[in-house]
């Protein structure tokens, strides 16, 4: 081991360029890759502890699952986070130990799968052609040496593989043209002939290969006798189905191996390898788990049971709370004046620890883990986009005008809406306790208000904006100058602050003892007040009466504004012009039709109408949906801002 004492001695780097040649798709590749290995995290721990809980999935069958699924996460967890890393810092280094960690590691979880996967198809084939013996066969014992030889095999090529690499000398900065430290590249930034370690290298590969798929083949051969020989036609189908999911995992995983080692090198591109090698380190590891459920009858029902349990505990701990007796409500006091009456009543409602239960989905059990992936996913493309949208904005003196003034802060306001939403929603998806305290659901209902009002007068100065630049160019200037621009914004906040104040305070005036069920994902107001056991007359009218006003009020000013625009622009006599004008507008005009659609389908539709199920759908749609689309829709038809946005990128992380 002399030579590998060399390589350490002289602190020994290597530069994992990765996806370098396109930093345009730094960030992209980075938001993909997250979700991604958020997906096979969830998934396959997921995986784990439902065959854990459930005693029906203790077979042999799913013990190996259980294992594929924890050598899946180990897997991805060995490549990913260090993949993630190098997209978006600008130091891509991997010492010469850590890269031979990371191969000997993904070797071992890699080789360790090839023969799961093959004494899976084993275990297929007993259970289809000796289904009266397959207890006694597969027993406990033959399973747990099958999973340890499977282990044990892996980690006895990667010492072997790594072993050779130490051997090998290497020169003290090697550029390594992927993003994992495969066992390839490592020996092609060698000082010394390596053909020795690749000759091994191909010996081992292709022994693993050509033995699992024998194993495999055989198998399925047998299997296919046996179900063809079935009388019964759903008795072919149900065998079909039962070795369906192990079929699709094996076709992917040796379909990218063979392609990746079994072809010639010189045939294909660097990006080509980069690509398989994505998919087999990342992707595979993704989707083995949503390949064995979505397709496995008993592990979705586990997981809707799970989901059931949890949801009706949670409800039978707020039926307990709800029927504790409370001596304030048994000695309510007579009315008092109204501003000293909302401090009372919420003090009230505070020293009887008033709870709201936020039933959200739990309607659909099956879909909460689901509906976890792709909130989570939205929420952190709109914590990028807007927040993105804003430094994109603050950094570039280009865009140091009233238009793009007025897109930052309606960026601000759609992270802080998502943010005072979302977080809750995705909490409820996952735990079985949904309560919310008074004080936090009056305070989410209050940010989330004023965040709403905020972005609908916004939108209006926006239109106004519009309207200014179109139809006064030449004073455009002089007419929104930085005062009445910041005036503008200030009165957006402060209106969407007062108007919230105003119902909070109302709402403050009104009972809430003990525990209530509120048949929402969060805090909305009409079902906040609706569970009181007060007089809901006056809030209701007060919320009728706002935001009628705020709706009509800025309707009002994009259309006149729009209709103006519309009129001067019609009557300029270039068609690129007309093209060119109605194109700064387009952005503005989708978001506008996006928003006040969704708000105006929701209160301005008789509640008799309506579904719970539409109501929560369409208030989905406002609270989380609509932040992520905005910087989406002004960056997307914007050339401005995505020349801005790449150069950013550009600057920030530059090609190596």
């Amino acid at each position: 081991m002399m030579l590998s004492e060399g390589n350490q001695s002289i602190v020994l780097t290597f530069i994992l360029l990765g996806f370098s040649e396109y930093p345009e798709l730094q960030v992209p590749l980075f938001l993909g890759f997250l979700s991604v290995y958020t997906v096979t995290a969830v998934g396959n721990l997921g995986m784990i502890v439902i065959i854990k809980v459930n005693p029906k999935l203790h077979t042999t069958m799913y013990f190996f699952l259980s294992h594929l699924s924890f050598v899946d996460f180990c897997y991805s967890t060995t490549v990913t986070p260090k993949l993630l890393e190098n997209l978006i810092v600008e130091d891509r280094t991997i010492s010469f130990s850590g890269c031979i960690m990371q191969f000997c590691f993904a070797c071992v979880f890699g080789v360790t799968e090839t023969f799961m996967l093959a004494a899976m198809a084993y275990d297929r084939f007993v259970a289809v052609c000796n289904p009266l013996l397959y207890t006694t066969t597969m027993s406990q014992k033959l399973c747990a040496l099958l999973v340890a030889g499977s282990y044990s095999w892996g980690t006895a090529c990667a010492l072997t593989l790594t072993y050779f690499l130490l051997e090998l000398s290497y020169c003290e900065s090697s550029f390594i043209n992927n993003f994992i430290c495969d066992h390839s590249v490592i020996v092609s930034v060698s000082c010394l002939d390596p053909s020795i370690s690749q000759m091994l290298c191909f010996l081992i590969a292709i022994f693993n290969e050509v033995s699992s798929l024998l194993v495999i083949l055989t198998s399925y051969v047998f299997i296919f006798i046996t179900v063809m020989r079935m009388p019964s036609a759903s008795g072919r189908q149900k065998t079909f189905s039962t070795c369906a999911s192990h079929l699709t995992a094996i076709t992917i995983f040796h379909g990218t191996i063979l392609f990746l080692y079994c072809s010639s090198t010189s045939k294909a591109s660097w990006l080509v390898v980069k690509v398989a090698c994505v998919f087999y380190t990342v992707v595979i590891p993704m989707l083995n788990p949503l390949i064995y459920s979505l397709r496995n009858k008993d592990v979705k029902d586990t997981i809707g049971k799970l989901v059931v349990t949890k949801c009706l505990d949670s409800h039978d701990m707020c039926v307990t709370q709800c029927h504790k007796p409370s001596l304030s409500q048994k000695q309510l006091p007579s009315p008092t004046p109204p501003f000293r009456g909302i401090v009372l009543m919420a003090a009230r409602n505070l020293s009887v620890e008033a709870i709201f239960i936020l039933l959200g989905f739990t309607d659909y059990p099956e879909l909460q883990i689901p509906l976890f992936l792709v909130f989570l996913i939205m929420y952190i493309i709109t914590v990028a986009g807007n927040l993105g949208m804003m430094v994109t904005i603050k950094f570039n003196p280009k865009f140091h005008t009233p238009m793009y003034f007025f897109l930052s802060h309606l960026s601000f306001v759609d992270f802080c809406y998502s943010s005072v939403i979302t977080p809750k929603l995705l909490e409820n998806l996952v735990i079985a306790d949904k309560s919310i305290f008074y004080s936090s659901c009056m305070l989410q209902f209050f940010l989330s208000c004023t965040a709403v009002v905020t972005e609908s007068f916004l939108f209006a100065v926006m239109a106004y904006d519009r309207f200014v630049a179109i139809c006064n160019p030449l004073l455009y200037t002089v007419a929104m100058s930085q005062s009445l621009c910041a005036l503008l914004v200030a009165g957006s906040y402060l209106w969407g602050m007062f108007g919230s104040l105003v119902l909070v305070c109302y709402a403050l005036q009104l009972n809430f003892f003990g525990c209530h069920v509120i048949n929402h994902f969060f805090c909305e107001y009409t079902t906040l007040i609706a569970v009181s056991s007060s007089n809901i007359h006056i809030p209701h009218l007060l919320l009728f009466g706002f935001a009628t006003f705020n709706e009509v009020s800025t309707l009002l000013i994009i259309l006149a504004s729009y209709v103006f625009i519309c009129v001067t622009v019609l009557n300029i006599r270039s068609a690129g012009g007309r093209r060119k004008a109605f194109s700064t507008c387009a952005s503005h005009l989708t978001a506008i039709t996006i928003f006040h659609g969704t708000i105006l389908s929701l209160y301005c539709v008789p509640n008799s109408k309506n579904s719970r199920q539409t109501v929560k759908v369409a208030s989905v749609f406002y609270t989380v949906v609509n932040p992520m689309l905005n910087p989406l829709i002004y960056s997307l038809r914007n050339k401005d801002v995505k020349d801005a946005f790449w150069k950013f990128i550009d600057t920030k992380v530059p090609s190596r």
